[in-house]
């Protein structure tokens, strides 16, 4: 008889899709002091919620967002498809959109397999259970949760690596108040040390020496504030003119560390799900200047559904200016003209600055 720990793997892979799934006791996190001398540095820039409210604590165990918590499954979940080709790329016409911006928002879509996956194991137990689901949220220290269920190692850009699947993954969390097995990387594992895992960086700096900005600032360690994912998302002011020049057209997010990453360059680890692959090439890489005329009400049209409203228009547009700015084309002239007498005056500084840059 298969064991509760094996029929929630299987559950989640079949049914739901996810393409790793470990499942440990709630611990506390071996990885704490890691992250505290991080949040110590001031490395998070605007996050302040990263450690308000106790929230820096709180990561400590899971245990501390729920006492009741017994065991925690990891899940990840791929949406590695194909490439964009080099041509596109490097493309100055063009805005880049990170690879898990090309689809629908991926909060929701994970959050609702995550609650179905609750609804099944009660189907399965015959009554109801204390749970939390999480997806990128929540004071969870979630890579090192994935780690220590086996489901790839840290590499040193600091994201989650797997061996077949690479780094392109949905990580998420299901806090329960039951005592499951522990599986490791779908093996049985009864006493999880939280360090074994496949693969590794070892003496690869690929992702270290390709950072535009040198925002990887050690192994392992991401001084935030510059990074172009935070730079062109969470932060909501102006950016650096220092660094505008080396954001090229990554106009949301940014996949540099990841796209040159080893881990990342074989076919075996494209994902077959269907919830991120119907994005075309207006959704991965759309004109800088359609993307200039965007008003509000057109904005929200485009992208309703999908991570790009978290950065809202001015935030988006105040990207396009700098990505035009760096084209330096005259083509670009009229767009940023238009840009910078917009009514917002974080989107009419950037287009100033990238007009003379044309």
């Amino acid at each position: 008889m298969s064991s509760l720990s094996q029929t929630i793997s299987t559950i989640a892979k079949q049914e739901f899709g996810f393409s790793l799934v470990g499942i440990m006791l709630a611990e506390p996190t071996l990885t704490f002091n890691h992250y505290a001398d991080w949040v110590e540095h001031e490395y998070y820039g605007s996050m302040e919620w990263i450690h308000s409210d106790g929230r820096k604590e709180k990561r400590m165990d899971v245990r501390t967002i729920m006492p009741s918590a017994k065991s925690v499954i990891t899940l990840a979940y791929s949406y590695y498809t194909e490439d964009l080709p080099e041509g596109v790329l490097n493309d100055s016409s063009r805005g880049i959109f990170a690879r898990y911006a090309w689809g629908r928002d991926y909060h929701k879509i994970i959050k609702k397999k995550l609650i179905g996956i609750i609804k099944r194991i009660e189907e399965e137990m015959g009554y109801s259970i204390e749970a939390k689901a999480y997806v990128d949220t929540g004071p969870i220290l979630e890579r090192t949760l994935a780690q220590r269920a086996g489901l790839g190692f840290i590499g040193k850009n600091s994201m989650l690596i797997n061996s077949a699947l690479g780094s392109y993954l949905f990580l998420s969390e299901i806090v329960i108040d039951q005592e499951c097995e522990p599986i490791y990387a779908g093996r049985m594992r009864t006493t999880p040390d939280g360090v074994t895992s496949s693969g590794g960086c070892r003496t690869c700096t690929k992702c270290i020496d390709m950072c535009p900005t040198k925002a990887i600032i050690q192994p392992y360690v991401i001084d935030a504030r510059k990074c172009i994912s935070y730079l062109t998302i969470e932060n909501k002011s102006s950016i650096p003119e220092e660094i505008r020049p080396l954001m090229k057209n990554r106009i949301y997010g940014c996949d540099i560390c990841q796209e040159v990453c080893p881990w990342n360059s074989t076919k075996k680890s494209k994902s077959h799900q269907s919830d991120f692959l119907e994005a075309d090439l207006e959704r991965q890489a759309p004109k800088l200047i359609d993307l200039a005329q965007l008003t509000e009400e057109d904005f929200f049209e485009r992208f309703k559904g999908t991570p790009i409203m978290r950065s809202k228009r001015r935030g988006l547009l105040r990207n396009v200016a700098v990505a035009l700015g760096n084209w330096g084309s005259r083509e670009a002239v009229p767009s940023l003209e238009l840009l910078a007498s917009d009514d917002d005056e974080l989107i009419r500084d950037h287009a100033k600055w990238a007009l003379r840059q044309c």
